[in-house]
């Protein structure tokens, strides 16, 4: 009698394996194809999203601000020099301690000036800056090694200009910034550039994903650029709406290829971002937008 249950219930399992089985959703040819082919599809350039998730931003003072939190660039500068100055007389310090010491000094020096001219360009105060590389020899294209800096300071109401040189060939970073530091004062803008200036954090206490440089500018700058590409009819909630159309403004695909991109370009700052956050981050952009737009009005 067993022999013959066995086949039974076998019969039993096999009728309910359709129900019971888990299959994995089929993936749809959208779905199945590479981040770069869906945008190529819409027409997009990927070169035009690397410009605004990476090479449009400013770097040098993102760099800044991530190791020295909430110190200005002047500050750093100011206690270098209280570094060296302490250095000059120490005698407590080994020669390789002072190499160190040196070495960390240097890079903070570096460190603050190139802030600083990050974010004195294009415009400091009521002066509109501009600078270009001069050829260093010409053979007989032009050539440019370690070539000098031209910069042009232009007043905006008097239109007066002002000239300077920043001398290349300098690797050290105390001549370097010395050298930069030179030029600002022969435009007569040193006191300017040196002078604290309020604005908005690029960093903050809270994970990278949530740091301004994100929530502010990269993410609101690739969903305004992207949008377009994403037209799709808004979801009808009344009758006025059935007469009003307008677009959606959170397409699921647009969303995902947004997190898609974020996770590519800055993998260490958006590994777990979900649909309902960057929602949240654009939510957030697309209001102080109209806030704005009606205190303009």
């Amino acid at each position: 009698m067993s022999n013959e249950r066995r086949p039974k219930r076998l019969a039993v399992q096999s009728s309910k394996s359709p129900s019971l089985v888990e299959k994995k959703p089929q993936a749809s040819k959208d779905d199945s194809r590479t981040l770069f082919d869906r945008l190529s599809a819409r027409g997009i350039e990927y070169v035009e999203i690397k410009k605004i998730v990476s090479f449009d931003l400013p770097h040098a003072t993102l760099f800044f601000e991530r190791h020295f939190g909430c110190h200005s660039a002047p500050q750093v500068l100011r206690q270098v020099r209280r570094w060296n100055k302490l250095l000059r007389n120490d005698c407590i310090l080994s020669a390789e301690q002072r190499r160190e010491f040196d070495q960390t000094l240097s890079a903070a020096e570096m460190s603050a000036w190139r802030a600083l001219i990050e974010t004195s360009f294009p415009r400091l105060g009521p002066w509109h800056l501009s600078w270009t590389f001069l050829p260093t020899h010409e053979d007989p294209e032009l050539r440019y090694i370690h070539p000098d800096i031209r910069i042009v300071a232009i007043q905006e109401t008097t239109h007066q200009t002002r000239v300077a040189i920043v001398r290349g060939g300098i690797t050290e970073a105390f001549s370097w910034g010395e050298s930069w530091q030179r030029a600002f004062a022969d435009l007569g803008l040193l006191e300017l550039v040196l002078k604290r200036r309020t604005r908005n954090p690029l960093v903050s206490a809270r994970h990278s994903q949530g740091w301004p440089i994100f929530t502010m500018v990269v993410i609101p700058r690739l969903y305004v650029f992207l949008a377009p590409f994403y037209r799709k009819r808004g979801h009808i909630w009344s009758a006025k709406e059935n007469v009003l159309r307008r677009n959606a403004f959170f397409p699921k695909d647009l969303l995902d290829d947004m997190g898609e991109i974020l996770r590519l370009e800055h993998p260490g700052s958006f590994p777990l971002m979900t649909r309902d956050q960057l929602k949240a981050v654009i939510q957030r952009h697309i209001g102080r937008t109209r806030q704005s737009t009606k205190s303009a009005r």
